[in-house]
């Protein structure tokens, strides 16, 4: 079985920043800045949070973590989000999920700016995605598309594998993965099947399936007697056993001998999620307005 790593695509992608990020500093006056928004200090993006500040200060980007809490409600949320939006220090804004009850809604993601929408969720940017034809616009189409979706396709592309022709399975549809994966495979000419909890059959449709990517938050979930044999599994979820160790939603060690290739939980798509991320950052900061004199707003 094929291990489809990601640390060494990480790396490449992360490697071609520098250059970057000096030219940013010269025409700017300043690094590149991230700002991410966290409320849960023991959610399962946790764990990555402090991985992105740790790349960012590696880098030189400035990177500041917010951690508002949950009842100074919503108002306050949407206040805080008004003032980080036409702060001209800030380039890029991420807001971790899960939000609390509530928060996560259109409006709140339209409270960003799409120039700083880095994880790609306002109307405008998801809008410019969905009108997509081919994967070629979303490369290169001056949006910004959700890190984790387009980690995958990356992942997929570093690993010579080519969606085009193939029936694919996507377990979940959340905004942030499942729908913008199911385009982005779409728009590579694959036929996709996008399932969720009210699916039926649904394994006899990832039993027909050359390529399954899960994202259901599930801990071990899918099995070998789920997959064809030499399938290939993408797992996306991000969570913790009964040992509190971290895992993916597919049950690495029953699937190993059934299919062909599979990404490791941690170490495959994770590190390829951070990567998009801090070079969306970075593309942020290069289409940037020059300002004589960045204002902080927040402190």
């Amino acid at each position: 079985m094929l291990t489809l790593e990601g640390k060494t695509l990480s790396a490449e992608i992360l490697g071609t920043l520098p250059a970057r990020i000096e030219a940013v500093k010269t025409r700017l006056g300043r690094p590149p800045s991230l700002a991410i928004i966290n409320y849960f200090a023991d959610s399962p993006s946790a764990v990555y949070v402090k991985r992105k500040i740790a790349a960012c200060e590696k880098l030189g980007i400035t990177v500041k973590l917010y951690a508002p809490k949950a009842e100074e409600g919503y108002p306050a949320f949407k206040t805080f989000l008004a003032r980080l939006g036409a702060d001209a220090s800030c380039d890029a804004i991420m807001i971790e999920r899960p939000l609390p009850e509530g928060f996560e809604s259109l409006e709140t993601w339209d409270a960003l700016p799409a120039a700083k929408d880095v994880d790609g969720l306002s109307s405008l940017n998801m809008g410019r995605l969905f009108l997509a034809r081919k994967f070629s616009e979303v490369e290169s189409g001056g949006y910004f598309s959700p890190c984790t979706a387009l980690a995958v396709m990356r992942l997929l592309k570093f690993h010579n594998i080519n969606p085009a022709g193939m029936n694919i399975a996507v377990a979940g549809r959340s905004a942030v993965v499942g729908r913008p994966l199911a385009q982005m495979l779409t728009a590579m000419d694959a036929t996709v099947t996008l399932c969720h909890t009210r699916t039926k059959n649904t394994a006899e449709i990832f039993k027909s399936s050359d390529l399954v990517i899960t994202a259901a938050g599930k801990a071990k979930w899918l099995k070998k007697e789920m997959l064809a044999p030499g399938a290939t599994v993408i797992d996306v979820g991000t969570n913790f056993d009964e040992s509190n160790k971290m895992c993916g939603d597919a049950d690495f060690e029953d699937i190993k001998e059934t299919a062909a290739a599979v990404s490791p939980v941690p170490g495959g798509v994770g590190p390829v999620t951070l990567a998009c991320l801090i070079e969306a950052s970075v593309r942020a900061a290069e289409l940037a307005p020059k300002t004589e004199k960045a204002e902080i707003i927040l402190t």
